[in-house]
């Protein structure tokens, strides 16, 4: 099909245009998300990947947290694809089991549970608003 435009990190192209895992970023990948659910925080990660000595998608020694937070939600590591359909303008489909899987869609669920569990934004009955309790990020 070869509609994955941009780079993800874990896979590479095919000479088809199609994801297939790149097997050393994809134990990257699994790793991130186990240290997630262990308990790191998203700049514990940053740092237990620098003492790795693991290189950033772009060969950096350190990783941007914004590269990290966007790995823990991205669904292309599920197998799932977001296709745009008619450009600009058009719809967006997701498109599963489009791909390799490198995690499991419980892992990314609980994940995402975590991060939920983390924020320190509650909606109850008074609305939406800061949580007077704080997640200590000092993992």
């Amino acid at each position: 099909m070869g509609f994955y435009r941009r780079k993800c990190y874990g896979f590479d192209k095919d000479e088809n245009g199609e994801l297939v895992v790149n097997e050393a970023e994809a134990e990257n990948v699994k790793l991130i998300f186990d240290l997630y659910l262990s308990g790191k925080s998203v700049l514990g990660i940053v740092k237990e990947l620098q003492s790795r000595d693991i290189k950033s998608p772009t060969g950096k020694d350190s990783w941007a947290k914004r590269s990290i937070e966007q790995m823990l939600s991205n669904e292309k590591y599920i197998g799932t694809a977001m296709v745009n359909v008619g450009g600009e303008e058009g719809k967006i489909f997701k498109m599963n089991n489009s791909h390799p899987v490198i995690i499991t869609k419980e892992t990314i669920n609980a994940v995402q549970e975590e991060k939920q569990r983390r924020s320190n934004v509650v909606t109850d009955e008074a609305g939406t608003h800061r949580s007077k309790k704080k997640y200590s990020s000092r993992k």
